[in-house]
């Protein structure tokens, strides 16, 4: 494959020579289509049109091997193109039965779409989320509050359609931390084969987004791209209150505290809560209640676990730390009762992809 030299994504924005001296928009506009349009794949369902003097068209979904069937042609490859590619093609392709193919193609459902998100995000890794969305403008749901978000005027009442974005993808892996560099986030893309296949890339400014409410640098992705949140040097406490305002993190997390406190078990916590607001919503410590152990898995696979002394320490800081989703804190050193009560709370994962072994071995270390 080929790698094209870094090229930035077009962001949405009206190029002053489609206006005449009036300041009026020119029909010329209309010729202006997508330079990185949506490439087709196995899942996509499309309604072909290959002749409407002859009402000829055919509706088909594109198999696992990225091929469908079509009338005359029968069994033709069509993954990795764009529309325009496969109007073109097909064009050509018909001239053998047809004096003048007029082919239209119209995506009728959007395949799930998979991006992988790294860095400096809470859980990076691989993201699945659907091609397109059917909301209803009435209930204004999460969903419709990103939209409200990207500062687009209010949906009008009805079903209106939605497609995932880079805000949906940092959400879907909830969120970011203080420590992300929102001014670089890079978008790397799948080239369409038209422009010489290989990968492109742009940088989005996400403050941007969430300070001034520039809702372009909120792009829409397509599947098979790479999204990295790169490391700031210094934590942004300002970029991660705003990124909980706007839903970009969710408002509460869920965390365990086990031990030695009045109510113990899976607590959910604001998304600004320390250690020791988790203790107190799990009644507080009881009395002869030793040292506390904070236990937090890493993406990595790493364990940092910290022996913490249970007097008041000053927010956010290491003997107080920012609590994140699947924190575990152990007040005291009752290790038989605090693998009883992790045994019987986790009848379904808490912690994601470690085992509860992982945990009771990290308890007992």
């Amino acid at each position: 494959m080929m790698f094209l030299a870094v090229t930035n994504l077009p962001l949405l924005k009206l190029n002053s020579s489609y206006l005449n001296k009036n300041e009026e928009l020119s029909i010329e506009y209309l010729n202006k289509l997508p330079e990185n349009d949506y490439i087709i794949g196995p899942g996509d369902s499309l309604k072909i049109i290959i002749s409407r003097d002859l009402n000829l068209s055919s509706e088909v979904t594109i198999d696992g091997e990225g091929t469908i069937y079509l009338p005359k042609l029968e069994r033709v490859n069509v993954k990795g193109l764009t529309i325009n590619e496969l109007n073109l093609l097909l064009n050509q392709a018909y001239l053998k039965f047809l004096k003048y193919p007029k082919v239209a193609t119209i995506i009728t459902k959007y395949r799930p779409i998979k991006v992988f998100i790294e860095g400096e995000v809470v859980n990076p890794g691989l993201i699945r989320l659907e091609g397109s969305f059917s909301l209803n403008s009435n209930n204004f749901d999460n969903n419709l509050e990103i939209l409200s978000q990207n500062y687009a005027p209010a949906p009008a009442p009805g079903t209106i359609d939605y497609f995932p974005t880079v805000f949906d993808a940092i959400r879907a892996a909830d969120g970011i931390t203080k420590f992300s560099d929102l001014k670089n986030i890079q978008v790397i893309r799948q080239n369409d084969i038209s422009s010489g296949s290989g990968k492109i890339t742009t940088t989005l400014n996400f403050e941007d987004l969430l300070i001034r409410g520039e809702g372009r640098q909120n792009i829409r992705i397509y599947d098979s791209d790479i999204i990295k949140v790169p490391k700031s040097t210094v934590a942004n406490q300002y970029n991660l209150t705003k990124a909980i305002l706007s839903n970009l993190n969710p408002k509460f997390i869920n965390v365990f505290v086990s031990g030695r406190v009045n109510r113990p078990g899976s607590q959910t916590v604001s998304r600004a809560s320390v250690l020791s607001d988790a203790i107190d919503m799990a009644g507080g410590a009881k009395v002869m209640r030793g040292p506390v152990t904070f236990i937090r898995f890493l993406p990595n696979g790493s364990i940092d676990k910290r022996k913490i002394s249970l007097t008041k320490k000053k927010r956010g800081q290491f003997q107080n730390p920012n609590l994140l989703e699947g924190d575990f804190i152990v007040v005291g050193e009752n290790i038989i009762t605090t693998s009883n009560e992790v045994i019987r709370e986790f009848t379904s994962p808490f912690i994601g992809i470690f085992s509860t072994y992982s945990l009771l071995k990290a308890i007992s270390e």
